[in-house]
């Protein structure tokens, strides 16, 4: 059903590990490629230039999958807002655009990141969205506390005729699984 309200999606997890070790954990490349793998994609290359008006390009599989942005607010280790563009250039899937809002919390005994999507704009792409960046949250959480999110894929690449939970509807309604 379609809206003209815009929607949002909010997630939020807590990390046994300071804040600037999640904040490197979530914009490193070669961190980012061992945990995040939404709708079951492999990242492949990372552009990240953290700064006000900075570029970042995720590109996916043998191009496949590309997210792509411009960064509208650098703090590190607290705060980053940027554009968050889905393109899928051999595929008939609709492209999408939102706003990110990354907030990084330090705590007593670790640390915070909240996750706020805007601009959906339909009801029917809120829970999609919803599990997706709790998959990814826990992806995540899982790679800081050192476990592989590896086995988890092995497994669902030995049984390839099931589907990853939670990745059933239609294409653009997949969610996207993390940052």
């Amino acid at each position: 059903m379609e809206t003209n309200n815009q929607q949002q999606v909010e997630a939020s997890k807590q990390f046994a590990v300071p804040v600037e070790k999640l904040y490197e954990a979530w914009n490193d490349p070669e961190q980012l490629k061992q945990w995040w793998r939404p709708l079951g994609n492999h990242l492949k290359e990372v552009t990240n230039e953290l700064k006000s008006g900075g570029t970042v390009r995720y590109l996916f599989n043998d191009n496949a999958l590309v997210i792509s942005g411009t960064y509208d607010e650098v703090r590190p280790n607290e705060k980053l807002v940027y554009s968050w563009n889905w393109e899928f250039p051999e595929n008939a899937v609709k492209n999408a655009s939102y706003k990110l809002t990354i907030l990084f919390t330090g705590q007593q005994n670790g640390s915070q990141i909240q996750v706020l999507q805007e601009t959906i704009k339909s009801d029917e792409m809120l829970h999609p969205k919803e599990e997706g960046w709790e998959k990814g949250l826990t992806d995540l959480a899982n790679f800081l506390s050192g476990n592989s999110t590896n086995a988890a894929d092995n497994q669902a690449q030995q049984n390839t005729n099931d589907e990853e939970p939670g990745y059933r509807e239609r294409p653009e309604q997949q969610k996207v699984g993390g940052g």
